[in-house]
Protein backbone atom coordinates (compact mmCIF):
# COMPACT_ATOMS: atom_id res chain seq x y z
CA UNK A 1 0.00 0.00 0.00
CA UNK A 2 2.89 2.35 0.73
CA UNK A 3 4.29 1.66 -2.74
CA UNK A 4 0.97 2.38 -4.44
CA UNK A 5 0.45 5.58 -2.46
CA UNK A 6 3.98 6.80 -3.23
CA UNK A 7 2.81 7.63 -6.77
CA UNK A 8 -0.10 9.69 -5.43
CA UNK A 9 0.44 13.43 -4.85
CA UNK A 10 -1.71 13.82 -1.73
CA UNK A 11 0.08 12.20 1.22
CA UNK A 12 -2.58 12.96 3.84
CA UNK A 13 -4.16 10.05 5.74
CA UNK A 14 -7.01 8.21 4.02
CA UNK A 15 -6.56 10.21 0.80
CA UNK A 16 -5.73 7.25 -1.45
CA UNK A 17 -8.26 4.60 -2.43
CA UNK A 18 -6.59 1.21 -2.81
CA UNK A 19 -7.50 0.05 -6.34
CA UNK A 20 -7.36 -3.66 -5.51
CA UNK A 21 -9.98 -6.26 -4.76
CA UNK A 22 -9.57 -8.43 -1.65
CA UNK A 23 -8.47 -11.29 -3.90
CA UNK A 24 -5.61 -9.36 -5.49
CA UNK A 25 -3.54 -8.67 -2.31
CA UNK A 26 -4.22 -12.25 -1.25
CA UNK A 27 -2.76 -13.53 -4.51
CA UNK A 28 0.21 -11.15 -4.32
CA UNK A 29 1.10 -12.22 -0.78
CA UNK A 30 0.19 -15.90 -1.02
CA UNK A 31 -2.44 -15.63 1.69
CA UNK A 32 -6.07 -16.66 1.63
CA UNK A 33 -8.75 -13.98 1.15
CA UNK A 34 -10.12 -14.48 4.66
CA UNK A 35 -6.72 -13.67 6.18
CA UNK A 36 -6.46 -10.50 4.10
CA UNK A 37 -9.95 -9.42 5.19
CA UNK A 38 -9.14 -10.04 8.87
CA UNK A 39 -5.86 -8.14 8.55
CA UNK A 40 -7.51 -5.17 6.84
CA UNK A 41 -10.20 -5.06 9.54
CA UNK A 42 -7.44 -5.08 12.18
CA UNK A 43 -5.68 -2.26 10.32
CA UNK A 44 -8.94 -0.29 10.38
CA UNK A 45 -9.24 -0.87 14.12
CA UNK A 46 -5.67 0.45 14.54
CA UNK A 47 -6.54 3.49 12.35
CA UNK A 48 -4.06 2.60 9.60
CA UNK A 49 -6.71 2.34 6.89
CA UNK A 50 -10.31 3.48 6.61
CA UNK A 51 -13.14 1.45 5.05
CA UNK A 52 -16.07 3.35 3.54
CA UNK A 53 -18.73 1.76 1.33
CA UNK A 54 -16.60 -1.37 0.85
CA UNK A 55 -13.61 0.70 -0.39
CA UNK A 56 -10.26 0.80 1.39
CA UNK A 57 -8.59 4.19 1.90
CA UNK A 58 -4.97 4.46 2.99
Amino acid sequence: MDYLKSYHEDKSPYSFQIPLTRQQPASLTGLCVETVIRTIKQMEKNEIVKIEKRKIYY
